[in-house]
């Protein structure tokens, strides 16, 4: 049955309605699809760009995690190296230092604590070390993981998206070609129809028009299926986008994204475990500084600085004796007592004070033991030490050397060694080049050895003069006064009594003449912790059972006079005297760096130390 034109028309364009609805959008999915869909479509796009920037600020973050514990690092560095360098400075290397360690508790300790903090810069160093070894490239190799799978996923959406574009693309393509098609088809139907009611034309015209109509009729159905092919290409490859593939690589990026947070908790976790571990150490570091502080005892410091600084004399007792000429006698340092074959003293000696300087800081009246005179070859003598300080300087710094020159024969016995290993293989190394080196040491040690010896010499010298001294007379120690004062005998009998008590120097040097007259004899000052001249004679018995009596001695000369400015409660210390406000005295001894002077009464009962700060003095000028 042929079909009207009028008919085939109206099938045409049903045809195209069936088309629009058998899509399943209607004139929505053709006509609209450039309008909600594209809105559907950006809004997802845009949604992926946040995601994309999002999870790249992510891995930025977490390498700036990364880059903090590097500064860190650098910083934990250098405060290391600074507390060291505070260390090396205040740890004192001198040999003197050394030795105030072994002898002062606050210096020991001090070194302890110095020594704590240049432990706590080692851990310091291991806190930068371990952050450099296992922290930064634990965060690098995350960043760049994560990096790498943000950078797969971004790829895979890209390529969703460009064939998404692409189906896009030939469905709007097709739609065109289709409505082009249609309106033809439509053209050509029209003027069919118009032809056909023309009586006039011819009916060639009329049958070119018929199969132009047709033609366009097929043309028009051919791009409406390509156009349904497209659009449900289209439509399925839109619905695989939006619920399939997007999704899923949106999840991988959220789980990249998951663990870029895991990580970065794990970096600032380890930074914190290693500064924990490292802090346990620095606990324990600072309890050794709390602990170091507790040795310190300043009673036993300042106990040891006395002890160090002892003037010598304080600790043999005061014997130095000087030997007559012809008497036979020996004059000591010392009390100027006489006794009989018991020994016992009866008399009263004065003696002289100690100051407070020496009481804490040691040291005697004469100078300071610290002035060490140097050798022409640079060594110490200890010249100006008393006799036991001076020995035990000298041991010490024998022992030094004889260190010091142990290790130099080590030294050149290991570059014998070492040549002679050159020798046996010649390829590691030139002999010639270690004699030098031997030789060096073999002048190094020939000068220890030589030092060494002079040094030995000293010290024969100082223990000689330690040794108690021997008197130059016939008279047996028995006969000579405990006291040490030198005397000439009266000529009396040896029944004789003693004279009456008398004001004497605390020691003389005299030289006395064959006949027991003194010639001339000179003050001497001792300190207040050794023992004076008494101010009475002594009797001793030698070994034949006479008794021998000492003349008095002639009184000290007086230099001038002083008033009490203070009360002074004397007399319970051997030596001093008690002295009230105002009283005057006469002044026998001048002070001599002390704090003490020596007076005598008025009356001349009593002479002995008091403090010169307590006196106003009145000084007879010099002859």
């Amino acid at each position: 049955m042929v079909l009207s034109y009028e008919a085939r028309g109206a099938a045409l364009r049903a045809s195209v309605m069936d088309l629009i609805h058998a899509t399943g959008g209607g004139g929505r999915m053709m006509s609209g699809w450039d309008e909600d869909t594209r809105l559907y479509a950006s809004a997802w796009k845009d949604q992926t760009d946040v995601v994309a920037s999002h999870t790249n600020k992510g891995i930025e973050f977490l390498e700036k995690v990364g880059g903090l514990c590097k500064e860190r690092a650098a910083i934990e560095e250098e405060y290391a190296k600074q507390l060291r360098s505070l260390v090396k400075k205040n740890l004192g290397k001198k040999k003197e230092d050394d030795e105030a360690a072994k002898t002062f508790t606050y210096v020991h300790a001090f070194n302890a604590i110095l020594r704590e903090v240049d432990a706590l810069a080692g851990q310091h160093e291991v806190l930068a070390e371990r952050m450099k070894k296992e922290l930064l490239p634990f965060v690098a190799a995350k960043g760049n993981a994560h990096r790498a799978a943000r950078k797969q996923g971004l790829g895979e959406l890209g390529q969703i998206n460009t064939h998404l574009q692409q189906a896009r693309d030939n469905m709007s393509k097709q739609q065109k070609a289709y409505g082009k098609a249609f309106k033809e088809a439509e053209a050509a139907f029209l003027k069919y129809n118009k032809a056909e009611k023309n009586m006039d034309i011819s009916r060639l015209d009329l049958e070119r028009a018929k199969n132009t109509a047709s033609q366009r009729s097929d043309q028009s159905e051919e791009a409406k299926q390509t156009y349904a092919h497209a659009l449900t290409a289209a439509n399925q490859i839109q619905q695989n986008h939006f619920q399939t593939a997007l999704p899923s690589i949106l999840d991988r990026l959220r789980s990249i994204d998951d663990e870029r947070i895991r990580d970065t908790k794990a970096a600032l976790e380890m930074a914190i475990n290693t500064e924990k571990e490292v802090s346990v150490i620095i606990t324990r570091c600072h309890d050794d500084m709390r602990r170091a502080l507790e040795v310190i005892d300043p009673p036993k410091d300042t106990a040891a600085l006395v002890e160090q600084f002892r003037p010598e004399d304080v600790l043999n007792g005061g014997s130095e004796s000087i030997d007559g000429n012809g008497g036979g006698t020996t004059l000591k340092r010392g009390m100027l007592g006489g006794g009989g074959s018991n020994g016992k003293k009866d008399s009263k000696g004065v003696t002289r004070k100690q100051s407070m300087h020496s009481k804490i800081f040691g040291g005697s009246s004469g100078g300071s033991t610290n002035d060490v005179r140097k050798n022409p070859d640079g060594t110490s003598d200890y010249s100006s030490l008393p006799p036991q300080q001076r020995v035990r300087r000298l041991q010490a710094k024998l022992g030094e050397m004889e260190k010091e020159r142990e290790k130099k024969v080590q030294s050149r016995e290991g570059v014998a060694k070492m040549q002679q290993v050159y020798r046996d293989n010649p390829k590691l190394g030139n002999p010639a080049d270690c004699e030098q080196q031997i030789v060096s040491y073999g002048r190094e040690i020939e000068a220890l050895t030589q030092t060494m010896n002079k040094l030995r010499l000293q010290l024969d010298d100082a223990i000689a003069h330690t040794a108690p001294p021997m008197g130059g007379s016939d008279t047996p120690p028995s006969s000579r006064s405990e006291s040490g004062a030198s005397s000439h005998y009266s000529g009396a009998s040896s029944t004789a009594t003693p004279a009456p008590p008398r004001p004497l120097p605390p020691s003389l040097n005299g030289t006395m003449n064959g006949g027991g007259t003194p010639t001339s004899h000179t003050s001497h000052r001792t300190s207040y912790s050794e023992e004076s001249v008494s101010s009475e004679g002594s009797r001793a018995t030698n070994n034949n059972g006479r008794d021998e009596v000492y003349d008095e001695m002639p009184a000290m000369v007086v230099l001038g006079t002083c008033t009490a400015l203070f009360d002074f409660e004397g007399g319970t210390t051997e030596g001093t005297v008690i002295m009230k406000e105002g009283q005057e005295f006469m002044l026998v001894e001048r002070d001599e760096g002390d704090g003490w002077t020596r007076v005598r009464s008025q009356d001349g009962k009593q002479e002995g130390f008091v403090p010169s700060s307590y006196l106003r003095c009145k000084w007879y000028p010099s002859d």
